[in-house]
């Protein structure tokens, strides 16, 4: 399997050094650390399982959105993006929901991982889409919970839900979809290069269809008379409108995410909205941090210079110098 690492932020091993560490905590979240360790060992995992074929690219961000995507797996049984949790406790997935154990039942929680996951797919299906190419298929969202103390009740949910003893049947169902392809060796490259190097769409140029299988034109083909979903309306409209400008994405994801709201979305608790991360990424950055979080390891700064004059002081108390 090829491995496209694209992690911030980390050295020539792999690895974070204590002042990436901090920055990337403020910048992603304090549990971020905790996250690329489960990440490097579900990539292992796939690594050793998955043979020639598939291309895995890590920790990508989309262009000026500043959306970054953990997993994107591409292969002959199709594109997959992949969200790794650490979570423990019991949750419940049910549709669009992500609910978390309390008392007798469930409560929305304070991030729905569904959602999240479900928006990085069709954050990845944009970024292909407004370089003039049409997906032959569907992006799956797949979320993966890391921890083995991560039990989760799943009803109907909205993405695939895949708990630590899911996994390798998982693969397993990947590492054997060379049978029944759905992407061809020659599509795999196309995406992920459309991925990790987006293309411009020349002026007056008719977004491009790839070539669909024959095996599958009667599950890609809607029914007769089927009216396009307000989702996919607006986002024709923005293709006629103008080309693909990494620049604009930030608002075209805007766009995106209005509708995926009002359409696939409606059923979710308003509670357990959280706010888009193309909002996040207008606000103005300092070395990559907002005012904020830059507030925040000043203060950080200045409590640790106080603990140590502190330290210096009593030293020299108690071991004054000598004539």
């Amino acid at each position: 399997m090829k491995i496209i690492d694209k992690t911030p932020l980390i050295n020539e091993k792999g690895e974070l050094a204590p002042a990436q560490r901090i920055q990337g905590m403020l910048k992603y979240g304090f549990n971020w650390p905790n996250e690329l360790r489960d990440q490097k060992a579900i990539v292992t995992f796939f690594d050793r399982q998955l043979e020639k074929g598939y291309t895995l690219i890590r920790n990508i961000t989309l262009g000026a959105s500043g959306i970054t995507v953990p997993m994107i797996l591409l292969g002959p049984a199709g594109i997959y993006v992949i969200h790794i949790t650490h979570l423990r406790g019991r949750y419940e997935a049910k549709g669009n929901a992500w609910n978390e154990e309390s008392g007798a039942g469930f409560k929305p929680a304070s991030v729905n991982l569904i959602q999240q996951t479900a928006r990085m797919a069709n954050a990845v299906r944009v970024w292909i889409e407004r370089q003039g190419v049409k997906l032959p298929i569907a992006i799956e969202p797949v979320l993966i919970a890391a921890n083995p103390g991560l039990h989760v009740e799943s009803v109907k949910p909205a993405v695939r839900v895949l708990m630590i003893d899911g996994i390798k049947s998982f693969v397993t169902g990947l590492s054997t979809a060379t049978t029944g392809r759905v992407l061809s060796a020659e599509a795999v490259h196309e995406f992920t290069e459309r991925i990790v190097n987006p293309r411009p769409l020349k002026k007056g140029t008719a977004p491009a269809a790839m070539p669909t299988p024959a095996w599958q034109e009667e599950k890609t083909q809607p029914p007769p008379g089927q009216q396009a979903s307000r989702a996919r309306t607006i986002f024709d409209a923005s293709e006629e409108a103008k080309p693909f400008n990494p620049a604009d994405f930030d608002f075209a994801m805007v766009e995106e995410e209005s509708a995926l709201d009002s359409s696939t979305l409606s059923e979710a608790d308003p509670r357990s909205a959280e706010s888009s991360p193309s909002q996040v990424s207008r606000r103005k950055r300092v070395l990559g941090m907002t005012p904020g979080q830059l507030a925040t390891v000043a203060a950080l700064v200045i409590v640790l210079l106080v603990i140590l004059a502190v330290f210096a002081y009593l030293v020299l108390t108690s071991f004054p110098l000598l004539p």
